[in-house]
């Protein structure tokens, strides 16, 4: 079978001017999906970061959305352990006599 009995220019040229309609369009509209994102009449899109000071979140200008690194806390007897806020994590607490 040769290409050329379905391969005609104007098939072809159907074919790309479809292509181009379906994948050359702006997007008309957008909406946000809940109040943590906002639009605008400009078609500006912002994310809402809560002023609240117990928020972690924050805006860098440069980097985008952020978390700060938390504080570190470091502990044990004889050998020190660091946690830095990234997973929960269970310290034992000993429920023994003290020898004094």
């Amino acid at each position: 079978m040769s290409i050329k009995k379905f391969a005609t220019y104007e098939a072809i040229e159907r074919l790309w001017l479809r292509i181009t309609q379906r994948y050359d369009k702006k997007l008309d509209s957008v909406t946000n999906k809940d109040e943590t994102v906002e639009v605008n009449s400009g078609r500006e899109i912002a994310v809402r970061v809560s002023s609240k000071k117990d928020n972690l979140l924050k805006v860098d200008p440069d980097k985008g959305l952020l978390v700060d690194k938390m504080h570190t806390l470091t502990f044990g007897s004889d050998k020190n352990y660091t946690y830095d806020g990234t997973e929960d994590v269970t310290v034992p607490v000993y429920k023994g006599d003290y020898d004094q």
